[in-house]
């Protein structure tokens, strides 16, 4: 039987609504502006459980990561999620409303029409 997986926009607005990753949030929600947390690895209390919970579900989703048959390689997750956001041609960053450094760093993105 063929595994079936959503595109990552549907995907995305899948994680969105159901509230289970924090910091992962609608900023305005007509407006389709959401933010991902995107806080650097080498920061003081990062957490795999809590810090790339979003990129090891999408890891998982697309079949790239198993628990248990891998380590897990959170660099690896964040990087194949970033170049899949980049990829998309719906999907663009507001970049003025990201933050890049510190505890609180988040991507600001916004879902076109």
């Amino acid at each position: 039987m063929p595994i079936t997986w959503m595109r990552m926009r549907p995907w995305l607005e899948m994680q969105i609504n159901s509230n289970q990753i924090p910091g992962l949030i609608w900023i305005n929600k007509e407006e389709m502006i959401f933010q991902i947390p995107w806080k650097h690895a080498a920061k003081h209390g990062w957490d795999i459980n809590k810090d790339a919970c979003l990129f090891r579900s999408w890891a998982i989703h697309t079949g790239r990561y198993k628990a248990g048959e891998k380590e897990p390689d959170p660099k690896t997750w964040k990087a194949n999620f970033r170049c899949a956001m980049n990829s998309l041609p719906d999907i663009e960053e507001v970049k003025d409303q990201s933050r890049n450094k510190g505890s609180s760093a988040v991507r600001v993105y916004r879902m076109l029409p």
